[in-house]
């Protein structure tokens, strides 16, 4: 997916602590994503589109959609070969910085984490949500969140099944043919079984969740500038239009029209 516009956000100066976040941004200039770069924060970033090769001094690594790399306070940075690349990235500092690098093993030789594709709409949607008010606590948040998703854990095959299951929704939730059942004979798993872990790891069922992502993309990509009610709803995986104004209107509360005005 392309993007219009870039998109900062800066977070309003707080008082010292721990871990303060500076700023939220989503960057498509190529220019700049390609040029060499040196930030005064440490930085979380995560790829949403296209591809490069991050280069440091310590390290030379690709870049694809939904991988995760850290950047270092006053170390450099830039991506070679950027092809219609995106990226989005949270600054941080504070004394627990180097604790949660410590935690997570990340060091400037080993800062690239790639099979996060799962948190590539939570971003999105945060960044869309993110005003003065409230653009530190969403930001820590995302940067929390997505450490903890990289927390090491022993996986049962239950997890290792709903690990694909997401990843593919996440993949595909743009397709209008998606569904459980569908899913279930592609994985090789009866849908009544695939529905219940599916509804006992995300508290809620597999309906609710696509129609809540596919949501969340659509009000993503009205923030873009996307204004053709038709390509809004394709784009988030729905044929009809009309259909997809009123699953709108019930999930938002708005139809997207009114959601534009706003």
């Amino acid at each position: 997916m392309k993007y219009r516009d870039n998109i900062c956000k800066f977070i309003s100066d707080q008082s010292e602590e721990s871990l303060k976040t500076t700023a939220f941004v989503l960057e498509t200039d190529l220019n700049r994503i390609s040029n060499e770069k040196v930030l005064k924060d440490n930085a979380l970033h995560i790829v949403i589109s296209g591809r490069g090769t991050l280069v440091t001094d310590a390290v030379k690594k690709q870049l694809k959609p939904g991988y995760v790399f850290f950047t270092f306070a006053d170390e450099s940075y830039k991506v070679e070969d950027a092809k219609d690349m995106a990226y989005m990235y949270i600054n941080f500092s504070g004394s627990r910085s180097d604790e949660l690098f410590k935690r997570f093993g990340i060091t400037p030789s080993s800062c690239v984490f790639e099979g996060h594709e799962g948190l590539l709409s939570l971003w999105q949607s945060a960044i869309v949500m993110a005003n003065t008010k409230n653009s530190d606590l969403i930001s820590e948040g995302v940067l929390l969140y997505t450490l903890g998703e990289m927390t090491p854990f022993e996986k049962n095959k239950e997890q290792e099944l709903m690990g694909a299951v997401l990843k593919y929704v996440q993949n595909n939730f743009s397709d209008c043919e998606l569904s459980l059942a569908g899913l279930a004979q592609k994985l090789g798993y009866n849908e009544k079984y695939l529905s219940r872990i599916f509804k006992d790891d995300m508290k809620v069922n597999f309906s609710a969740y696509l129609t809540n992502l596919r949501i969340q993309h659509a009000i993503f990509l009205i923030e873009q500038g996307v204004t053709a009610v038709k390509n809004i709803a394709i784009l988030s995986g729905y044929k009809d239009p009309f259909y997809f104004s009123k699953v709108f209107k019930a999930v938002v509360g708005k139809s997207p029209r009114e959601y534009m005005k706003k």
